[in-house]
């Protein structure tokens, strides 16, 4: 539930690029490979389940992420890691400019949390509602 605060053990904070947010852009449902992910995700291919949530609302989405190196069998260039993510209500809202919260919690169970950047053009989440402060 992301109105509660999420204890990370290992995490990272990532500002959403258009190609990363915005499917007119970009439809590959991909993070760049920046270097706090590496740090988080090591070298090695990963598939797991994560959570995606937003701040401050109670809706929470089960979705399959892989950690990859997008160059893999190609011994001629460097490495190129990605998180590849499958589509979500949450990412379906994101835009360039949000803030993403991705990490291990203390269950080592996978978060990526979005903290929307509010420009004005976004709808309030629950919890904005329920204190009334919108």
């Amino acid at each position: 539930m992301a109105i509660k605060p999420i204890k990370f053990s290992k995490s990272c904070i990532k500002t959403l690029t258009a190609v990363e947010a915005d499917i007119t852009r970009s439809n590959q449902h991909e993070f760049q490979g920046v270097a706090p992910l590496k740090d988080i995700f090591g070298l090695t291919r990963i598939t797991k389940k994560a959570t995606f949530s937003i701040r401050g609302d109670s809706q929470t989405y089960s979705v399959d992420l892989t950690w990859y190196d997008s160059r893999e069998g190609n011994p001629n260039r460097s490495a190129e890691y990605r998180l590849y993510f499958q589509s979500s209500p949450v990412m379906e809202v994101a835009q360039e400019g949000d803030v993403i919260a991705i990490g291990y919690d203390m269950n080592n169970n996978i978060h990526c949390e979005l903290i929307q950047s509010y420009k004005g053009t976004l709808k309030p989440t629950q919890w904005q509602l329920s204190q009334g402060t919108i």
